[in-house]
């Protein structure tokens, strides 16, 4: 075989392979980008004199046609705009076109916090948000994509 000729199909190959890469990597990189994360409930486990747990239903769901896998999240919780505490959803994989929920526990201790978080915890009405970074993985598991967050939730 004359030597142009397989230096074509090497090359011809080489462009189909990173093409497929690039196709995949962009499609899985879109559905990590475009993943909804959200507060489906919050609920009040434990109220004490010095502390209180906290519950949150968390979501992450995948309205897209691929399927991602290794998706992680980890968040900050705020009560009337006051740092509280993290959670984290651990690493799950999801489907195409659904959604995967868990529930995170919080421990807030009133010393940490300021008396409207206090005040709203205890009359069981307040505005919870979360900030957050959700990360998958992409390229066959060889590349990490993040998405930052945010979600609220009204308890009362």
């Amino acid at each position: 075989m004359d030597q142009k000729i397989k230096i074509l199909i090497v090359i011809t190959i080489v462009i189909f392979i990173l093409g497929f890469l690039s196709i995949r990597y962009i499609a899985s990189a879109s559905a990590i980008e475009n993943v909804n994360v959200t507060v489906e409930n919050t609920s009040i486990e434990e109220l004490r004199l010095t502390y209180c747990k906290l519950k949150l239903k968390v979501s992450i769901s995948n309205p897209t046609t691929e399927y991602i896998s290794g998706l992680s999240a980890e968040f900050d919780v705020f009560i009337a705009s006051t740092y509280v505490g993290n959670g984290s959803f651990q690493t799950v994989s999801i489907p195409e076109q659904s959604h995967k929920t868990g529930d995170v526990l919080l421990t807030i201790y009133y010393v940490n916090v300021g008396n409207a978080v206090i005040n709203g915890l205890q009359t069981e009405n307040f505005d919870l948000t979360i900030h957050g970074e959700a990360k998958g993985n992409v390229l066959f598991n060889l590349l990490t994509v993040t998405k930052s967050f945010t979600a609220s939730y009204s308890y009362s």
